[in-house]
């Protein structure tokens, strides 16, 4: 099927339906129509926003940071795939959303209609709307109950989110996603472990970072050892930081919130944060 860019980026187009679009592409043709986006080759379907809102969530621009939406995409449905069939039909909630990178791939496999993607930076939230308006992104509040009914979402993934939170965030976070989940519905959070934070420390040039910020190696390793759990604030936003926490405590919060820890993946994307897989019970 061959459909013409349009040149024009100061243009934003007129809503399409997207799974049509979608039935009509193969899986590679619909992944390689999106890199063409990333690239700024065109911008008639899945149009990309300015390099300078695309920064804000992962400091990467144009086909790198498209090419990390794909391996996101694949260890997402990876993961409900280990666990479920995946139908179209499947409503799935994209929890920290930004401009929606991932989320405006997933029309290929669930139904624009059942796909949110939510997030704190209305900036990005704009833009995701103004650019994708098949796909609902909604603006959320920090610490805040989220605007959805329980039981709405079958599948809910949050990439690099658990991260950053603070325990008292990350616990109410986790609290309102399982409210959300359907019964065997499935949660998928990356989260970063004692490897990545000796990754920090070994490196020469991020040691200063991550001492000001978790404070000396010494006393991270104790408290992670001690609490599974350890938090330093860049005071980016609310509750918002570093976080390093063990697969035990993030097995057994999980259990406490009615959900069954199930498996650990990454992405094929070198520096992958680690992607843990729960089922609602």
């Amino acid at each position: 099927m061959k459909i013409f860019a349009k040149k024009n980026y100061s243009n934003i187009r007129e809503p399409l339906n997207l799974n049509k679009l979608a039935e009509g592409m193969s899986e590679s043709e619909w992944r390689d129509m999106y890199i063409e986006h990333a690239k700024g080759e065109r911008n008639d379907i899945l149009p990309f926003p300015s390099d300078d809102i695309q920064v804000i969530t992962n400091n990467h621009k144009g086909e790198a940071t498209g090419r990390g939406a794909l391996a996101i995409l694949d260890c997402v449905l990876s993961c409900v795939r280990e666990t479920t069939t995946i139908t179209k039909s499947m409503k799935i909630l994209d929890y920290g959303c930004g401009w929606g990178r991932v989320t405006r791939l997933l029309p290929y496999y669930f139904n624009a209609e059942s796909i949110t993607g939510v997030d704190v930076n209305k900036r990005l939230i704009d833009d995701a709307n103004k650019l994708v308006p098949e796909i609902e992104h909604v603006k959320i509040k920090s610490m805040a109950r989220l605007p959805f009914k329980d039981g709405s979402y079958d599948i809910i993934f949050a990439n690099s989110v658990f991260s950053h939170l603070s325990k008292k965030a990350c616990l109410f976070t986790l609290e309102e996603l399982s409210r959300l989940l359907s019964k065997d519905g499935v949660l998928i959070v990356s989260i970063l472990e004692l490897a990545e934070m000796n990754k920090f420390y070994g490196n020469e040039t991020q040691r200063k970072w991550i001492s000001k910020i978790l404070g000396e190696e010494s006393y991270a390793k104790e408290q992670l050892d001690r609490e599974g759990f350890i938090w330093g604030d860049t005071k980016r936003w609310h509750e918002y930081g570093i976080t390093i926490m063990t697969d035990d405590w993030i097995a057994k919060t999980l259990q406490n919130l009615d959900m069954n820890y199930r498996s650990t993946k990454r992405t094929v994307k070198k520096g992958s944060q680690n992607y843990k897989v729960a089922i609602k019970v």
